[in-house]
Order: C-alpha cells, then sequence, then structure tokens
C-alpha cells in the first residue's frame, strides 16, 4: 500500500500538548504515515546517556491512531559534548575556516552542521547512536521505515555555498589515499594533473577554481566518499533492526544545480538503500513549475530502478521568511496536482514537509498544510481528499509504462562545466531544457544517467544535452547502445573534452567518431542557429559546429548550407548529431517547431503504443502517464497544469475518477470526450469490450 503522510516531529516542535490531537486529526484525514525526527544531539545530551522520552511517546500515540511511523535518524546535529571531545572534526572550508556547531534553518534545536565522519571518533559515536536507536524501537509495532539520512548532500553547503568543504586533516588524508588507489603511482597523477609533485606527501586537494582536472576529481572524491557514509549508516541500521526497510532522500536532482556545489548525484545514492526518494517544494523553490517538478521526480525515480521511490517531502505550506522574496501558501488545487504528479511518477509513497508549521527556528511559520495551531486549512482538505484516493486501492498493483525518450546526463560534463565556469548553470539549462522540450511535446521522458548505460536497461531513445565530456568507455556504451537499436541525438561537440578535462584536438574521436560518422572542425559561440529540415526547422543556441560529413547523411543545413544535423546507421539504430543546443534555445523561447522536429528526429513526436486514447495535438501543461492496473486494464493518469480544461479522446469504455472534483465515486464513461478540468487531473481504467 502507498504511504500517505506528513512529517511532524523535529524537537522542539511541535508542543508535547498537542500530539495526542494532532496524530488523531492525521488519521481522521485519510493519512496512514507520520515522519518523526530522531536528533542526535536531542536524544544524546551526554556520552553514553540517551534521552528517548519524546519518541517513546510519538511511537505510542501513533500506534494507538493507526499510524505507520517513518524514523529520520538525524546525525547533522551532533553533540556539543562530541565537539568538545573532536574539535579537529569540525568541518573547515578552502579557506581552512572551521564551522562550529550551533542553530540552523533544518536544525533549530542545534549541533548543526554536525561533525566530520572522516573522523573516527565521530563515526564510532554515531554508531552508538544509532546501535540505541535500533535497539529501542526495532520491534515497536508502529515503525515501517528507517531513513537514514536526511537529504545526503555536503551539510554544510546548503549554508555557504560560495565555499567547499571538507579540509579538516581526515578528510585530506583520506583524499591522498583515494587518489593513491585510483591512479597508483604519483607519476599517473601527474600524467593526469598536468604537475609535477615527488610524493604522494605534496598532493593538496585543489581549493581555487579552474585548475581543471584536480577539481573535478576532488569532487569525484566527495560523491564517493558521501557514499561511503551513507553505506555506513545504512548497514549500522540494517545490523540492529534486519526486520525493516532502509531509505534515503535527496533534497533534489543533482542536475537542478547543485551537484558540484552540494555533492548530489542521486545515481550514486539510490544504489544503497531499499526505498529512494527526493523532496519537492514547487511554490518555494521552483516557482510551481510543473516541469521543474516532473524533472525532479523523474531524476528521482530513474535512480531507484527497480526499488520503491517516494516524495518523502512535499510543500504543505507558504515557504520560510525570505523578505520580499516570500512565497505564499500553494492553492488547494496546486497540493493536489503535486500529489498526483508524484503518484502519476510511480511514486510509493507521498510525505508532506509538513503537518503543521514550526514555532521555532527560521522555517516558522512555514510549510505547514495545518494554521499554526494545528487548525484544518483549505490545503489540507485538498490533500486529505487526494489521500483517500491514492489510498482507496485504484493505484495499488499499477505498473507504470517505461518512458519512451531519456536525457543522458553526466556527472564528469557537469563537473567540467563547474571546474570551468565557477557554476555549472550552462550544463543545468541544457538537460532542464531537454526535458523540457519533451516534456511539453507530452512524451513521456525520463532522466538517464550515463554511469546506469553498463546495467540498466535504457529508453528506446536517449538525447544528450550539452555532452561535452565523454570516456572512451561511455563512447563504447552508448556505440553498443544504438548497435542494440537505440536512437542517440547528441547536440553539438560531443566528448569535445576527456575524462580528466582536457580538450581534444579531433572529436567525435575513435568510437564515439565511427558511431556518428562525422567530425567537427571547429565550434563558435552564437547567440542563436537555425537549421533547416525537410518538414519545419529547429533552433539551437549559444555554440554552432562546423561539421565535416564522413560516412553520415547529412539531413539539416544551416544558414550557410553547411551540415546542420547528420544522420548514421549503426547496427539496429541511428546516431543524430545536432550542431547547436536546441535544450538551451528551447528553455528560453519555448519555439513549438524545434519542439516538433527535435520529437519527430527522436521517433517521439507521436506515441505509437497501443494506448487508449486518442492522440491529440500536444498542449504544454497537459501530461499524460500510461499503465497496467493491478488486474492488467490498461490505465492513464492526464494531468492538466493549465488554466483552461482540456478535452481528450477515449476511444473505448473506461472508468474515469476525479473528472468532476465534487465526485467521490468512479463514473462510467463511454467513448468520446474525457474533459480534464484546469489545474486537475483525471485518472481512467480503459476496458476494452468485444
Amino acid at each position: 500500500m502507498i504511504a500517505v503522510g506528513a512529517q511532524y516531529y523535529r524537537p522542539p516542535n511541535p508542543p508535547r500538548s498537542d500530539w495526542s490531537r494532532d496524530l488523531a486529526r492525521m488519521r481522521e484525514h485519510g493519512f496512514n504515515t507520520v515522519k518523526l525526527w530522531c536528533c542526535w544531539n536531542w536524544m544524546n545530551p551526554r556520552p553514553g546517556q540517551f534521552d528517548f522520552d519524546d519518541i517513546d511517546e510519538l511511537m505510542d500515540l501513533a500506534a494507538k491512531h493507526d499510524l505507520r511511523v517513518v524514523l529520520n535518524t538525524i546525525l547533522e546535529n551532533s553533540p556539543y559534548w562530541l565537539e568538545l571531545q573532536h574539535p579537529e572534526a569540525r568541518y573547515v572550508d578552502n579557506e581552512d575556516r572551521a564551522v562550529p556547531l550551533g542553530a540552523a534553518m533544518n536544525t533549530p534545536g542545534g549541533g548543526w552542521p554536525g561533525l566530520c565522519f572522516d573522523n573516527d571518533g565521530v563515526w564510532e559515536a554515531a554508531e552508538e547512536f544509532l546501535g540505541a536507536l535500533t535497539g529501542r524501537y526495532g520491534a515497536h509495532e508502529a515503525l515501517s521505515v528507517w531513513d537514514v539520512w536526511n537529504e545526503p548532500h555536503m551539510e554544510p553547503a546548503s549554508y555557504f555555498p560560495d565555499r567547499w568543504y571538507c579540509y579538516c586533516p581526515a578528510s585530506q588524508a583520506r583524499f591522498r589515499s583515494w587518489l593513491a588507489e585510483r591512479y597508483g603511482e604519483v607519476a599517473t597523477l601527474n600524467a593526469r594533473w598536468s604537475r609535477r609533485f615527488g610524493s604522494w606527501e605534496e598532493v593538496q586537494p585543489p581549493r581555487l577554481f579552474e585548475s581543471v582536472p584536480d577539481v573535478m576529481d576532488w569532487r569525484e572524491f566527495w560523491f564517493q566518499n558521501l557514499r561511503q557514509w551513507l553505506e555506513l549508516r545504512t548497514s549500522e541500521v540494517r545490523s540492529g533492526d534486519p526486520g525493516h526497510q532502509v531509505m534515503t532522500h535527496v533534497a533534489l536532482s543533482g542536475y537542478t544545480g547543485q551537484l558540484a556545489t552540494h555533492t548530489i548525484d542521486e545515481h550514486l545514492f539510490a544504489q544503497v538503500t531499499d526505498i529512494f526518494g527526493t523532496s519537492s517544494f514547487p511554490e518555494w523553490l521552483m516557482g510551481n513549475d510543473p516541469v521543474e517538478h516532473l524533472f525532479n521526480l523523474e531524476a528521482v525515480r530513474s535512480a531507484a530502478g527497480s526499488r520503491p521511490y517516494w516524495q518523502a517531502e512535499l510543500q504543505g505550506g507558504k515557504g520560510r521568511r525570505s523578505g520580499a522574496a516570500s512565497t505564499p501558501h500553494p492553492s488547494p488545487e496546486d497540493v493536489a496536482l503535486w500529489m498526483w504528479d508524484a503518484a502519476a511518477s510511480g511514486a510509493s509513497g507521498v510525505m508532506f514537509w509538513q503537518w503543521r508549521p514550526e514555532l521555532l527556528g527560521p522555517e516558522s511559520p512555514g510549510y505547514g498544510l495545518c494554521t499554526p495551531d494545528g487548525g484544518a486549512s483549505p490545503r489540507l482538505s485538498s490533500a486529505s481528499k487526494v489521500a483517500r484516493g491514492l489510498l482507496s486501492g485504484f493505484l495499488d498493483g499499477m505498473t507504470l509504462d517505461r518512458a519512451l525518450v531519456g536525457v543522458l546526463v553526466s556527472r564528469r560534463s557537469a563537473l567540467h562545466a563547474f571546474a570551468t565556469d565557477r557554476t555549472m548553470d550552462i550544463y543545468t539549462r541544457a538537460a532542464q531544457g531537454a526535458f523540457r522540450l519533451l516534456a511539453d511535446q507530452d512524451v513521456h521522458v525520463t532522466v538517464f544517467h550515463e554511469d546506469a548505460l553498463e546495467s540498466t536497461e535504457a529508453p528506446v531513445a536517449l538525447y544528450w544535452p550539452m555532452p561535452t565530456v565523454c570516456s572512451d568507455a561511455l563512447a563504447n556504451h552508448l556505440q553498443r547502445y544504438v548497435r542494440q537499436g537505440g536512437t542517440l541525438l547528441a547536440e553539438a561537440s560531443p566528448g569535445e573534452y576527456d575524462e580528466n578535462g582536457r580538450h581534444r584536438s579531433r572529436w567525435p574521436a575513435a568510437a564515439l567518431g565511427d558511431l556518428f560518422g562525422a567530425r567537427v572542425v571547429d565550434n563558435d559561440i552564437v547567440p542563436s542557429a537555425v537549421i533547416s529540415l525537410v518538414n519545419g526547422s529547429l533552433m539551437g543556441g549559444w555554440g554552432a559546429d562546423s561539421i565535416e560529413v564522413t560516412t553520415a547523411e547529412a539531413i539539416g543545413y544551416f544558414a550557410d548550407g553547411t551540415a546542420g544535423v547528420t544522420v548514421q546507421a549503426h547496427g539496429a539504430g541511428r546516431a543524430i548529431l545536432v550542431g547547436t543546443y536546441p535544450s538551451l534555445y528551447y528553455g528560453m523561447h519555448r519555439d513549438g517547431g524545434t519542439r516538433s522536429a527535435v520529437a519527430q528526429l527522436l521517433g517521439a513526436a507521436t506515441d505509437e503504443r497501443s494506448a487508449p486514447a486518442a492522440w491529440r495535438e500536444p498542449q504544454p501543461g497537459l501530461f499524460s502517464r500510461y499503465g497496467v492496473s493491478a488486474h492488467g486494464e490498461p490505465l492513464i493518469i492526464f494531468l492538466n497544469w493549465t488554466s483552461k480544461a482540456q478535452e481528450v479522446d477515449c476511444r473505448t469504455s473506461c472508468m474515469v475518477l476525479g473528472h468532476d472534483p465534487a465526485e467521490d465515486r468512479p463514473a462510467a464513461q463511454g467513448p468520446g470526450a474525457v474533459l480534464v478540468p484546469s489545474h486537475g487531473s483525471v485518472q481512467m481504467i480503459v476496458r476494452h469490450f468485444s
């Protein structure tokens, strides 16, 4: 059964006198799950002493009110006594500034940002705390899931995004060990970094931008290091309580811009736990842009692979106070659509941040579904109705169809942009622009990670935006993907740089050159570029290639008559090279012709599956998701983010849920028009009759 609920307890919020009433009200509104924070500094005030009183009472109350519990273990608020024992373990930035423990936005009870786990004494104390928690609550009847790391990332970066972490002595020593294991000899490292180190003792992590190879390796080290921290937490909780599942959830997809600064790559983290998830604050952080919300959901769902994934935090009320930039409460209709966004993307859990607004800390009084005193709000009423629908069994056992197209994202290309530009903004805009282009065409598009090509079945077509960095290994994987029947569309200059961040003199090179059957003679920066095709044209921006066709066929041309799009058959598939960046242009201008042209090149201009809904002219803001119910019946969910009701055609008889927002029960619907209300959703089970 799907988990639907909200986060509730983060000390010192909310008042103890309200606990029983609030949890009872949560159950009355159709929720079945509550999340509680187990804060290290709050529960472990002295060495070897633990205070379980709050969680004891809350767990028993949850059981009383028939709520399942997610216990979120919070180690990013270290006990102050541990800081006194290990001052060397404070996080240190690239200018050797240590961060003392204190209170911050996500830890009103203090202890933030915690201490660096590269220091053995810190992990040993954390291990003792996790062991005490699992021993105390592993057998409790209300326990459902352990969330072992709330939004894994380099914690101080959330407060100091312009600083790099961590340069404590233990982290520097671990980095040198990582490099020695990776390269074997200093001479090999020198060749990679173009340096003249005489010994490993001379090697230091980079502290400045623009020294590209070492910056890329320093960030890569931290991705792997944080994953090891997650593995330690997961292993400890599993050993203490093997009977319950373990999860973690990221703050958002790293490919929305925080991959390099915050050290977030969901693909690495998702492989460790049983369940994976993401947070989403669509009004506060995304401008209530449904495509950005869907991008984050798809990135995390794709990273989770066969594992269940959750919308682990979903904005319930207005954002935190931020002067004139403060954001208002979301509308009840938007709250409902956010929930359906998650369900239609295959989420098996939808948890709000949070049930009621906090009364202490920078987040007060934001984000709550309820009023500050715990009373009902129109947002809660809307969420309650969707919760009851999700828990009615309609989606139980649903299998979501695999996405037709994937946007191929690259950690190394993102890191290269960060190292050279001091920001990965240009790469983020390309990745999100490519996703938006296809989503606006109502193509079911996912976010597919380059690392997954080796082990995961890829979509039938891949759109590769800003393919700056390409290793020989990635080129070989892409060649195999196309040879086996995939369609690969690359934007300008694929593989212009090698995995070290070194510019190639000829590109695409080796296997990648053979795949595309063309090479780039030169490239330039242009504000915009037009490529004419047989059936229309497409627009690109930022850069344009001078392409020399070798074995491929030119099918599109720049205004000067030179090749702008080439295609080459390779085995059972096709490799397409577009000599500019449609993703960047579309992200800025929403050009319908470019959207249609790229979709046609990818073979995704129309949905050729045996879908029961007749195809229609794509309407940006109207999204459809297809699947199969537990009984084998075709199932469609339409999400209408436009300001107008949208009409879709059903070719056969169907059962419609949610067609009329005032109607709670399913309505029979014959062949013909089905109206999807503005800012609304329709969920249909389609039934064929002989």
